[in-house]
């Protein structure tokens, strides 16, 4: 997937006041990284590479803080977070299977992507929710699901795209094989 599409437009003034707020040595890099987080979901490279050119911190760095710590994503996130126990519990329980089934209906084919190529969704994969009696279970939103198959997980995401107006770019393409294969109709045979 392309994150183009899903790129913030950076707004200057912003950063130039985060930076002013915050300070410019390199002790500021995780604040300064933590407010661009906070207003954009992620970090834009367009806001990295002012603070590299506004303040004393270098691009290593910056960007060495940023890849560090998980807390940190490079790349634009979806509009809507799902996030997926892998602690011990969840993990033996078929976390996996979860995800799986998850990225199957967002449409994710790539095993480096983790946001729907429409930009509706991201799947994070989380160590510990701390719900471990109802392994495997995931967040969405705010709603809590546990004791999940993969279908499960595809239907509480389903119901949660039709209450947000959200499509899910997977399924979309399942139903238009089922249209294209609606069982009675001939098929032509060459």
């Amino acid at each position: 997937m392309s994150h183009e599409s899903l790129e913030a437009t950076v707004d200057p003034a912003k950063v130039d006041a985060w930076i002013a707020e915050l300070g410019s040595e390199p002790s500021a890099a995780v604040p300064l990284l933590q407010a661009i987080q906070t207003e954009y979901g992620y970090l834009p490279r367009p806001a990295m590479e002012m603070v590299i050119k506004n303040t004393q911190i270098n691009a290593s760095q910056l960007f060495g803080v940023a890849t560090f710590y998980a807390q940190f994503r490079m790349n634009p996130v979806g509009r809507n977070m799902i996030k997926v126990c892998h602690g011990t519990a969840c993990h033996v329980q078929g976390a996996d299977r979860i995800n799986t089934s998850l990225n199957h209906a967002l449409g994710i084919t790539d095993e480096e992507e983790d946001t729907a190529p429409n930009g509706s969704y991201t799947v994070e994969d989380v160590a510990c929710i701390g719900c471990c009696s109802l392994a495997p279970l995931m967040i969405i939103g705010d709603q809590t699901f546990g004791n999940l198959k993969g279908s499960d997980a595809q239907r509480h995401l389903k119901k949660h795209a039709r209450e947000h107006n959200e499509v899910l770019p997977g399924h979309a393409e399942q139903e238009k094989q089922k249209k294209k294969n609606k069982p009675g109709q001939q098929t032509a045979k060459a």
